[in-house]
């Protein structure tokens, strides 16, 4: 799936690659999403989070994305961040999962938060998604080595 973010340039979108182009992708039964801002924000925030979060976290210790789905979502306030979806059972049962499907912008950034902070803690290989967290990269290695960065004041802000 291609994604294309746009720019307005004289109250025209723009975007890195020529429309034709983009158009040109376009198959028999596909389709065009347009996306907010914010939608395309937390669109890029769930991809981090399935993409490089718990495939890079599944990488490093052999647990299965799965199970670092549900560990992160019981030790990084899933509970009072994220949505709740329905399970029927094969019995007749509900029960219910956590989900980042349909959470906010504001409920996923402070989720992606307390992620960042348990990986510190836990010395979890764990990269920001966005790229101001990734500036001070230096910085969060110097918290997981518990010893104190050269001090800015980017990172004053931040820390």
């Amino acid at each position: 799936m291609s994604l294309y973010e746009a720019k307005f340039v004289n109250g025209e979108p723009t975007f890195k690659k020529p429309v034709s182009e983009i158009v040109a992708e376009v198959r028999d039964g596909g389709a065009i999403q347009v996306l907010s801002p914010t939608d395309y924000h937390t669109s890029r925030q769930r991809k981090w989070y399935r993409g490089i979060c718990l495939r890079g976290l599944s990488d490093w210790n052999g647990d299965t994305p799965s199970e670092w789905d549900d560990r992160l979502k019981r030790e990084c306030g899933g509970t009072e961040l994220l949505k709740t979806e329905p399970i029927w059972m094969a019995d007749g049962n509900i029960c219910s999962r956590l989900t980042i499907r349909g959470v906010g912008k504001q409920k996923m950034t402070a989720y992606i938060e307390n992620i960042l902070s348990k990986s510190i803690e836990m010395e979890w290989p764990v990269t920001p998604p966005d790229p101001d967290l990734r500036k001070d990269k230096m910085n969060i290695e110097a918290l997981r080595e518990k010893r104190p960065a050269k001090e800015t004041e980017d990172a004053r802000d931040k820390v």
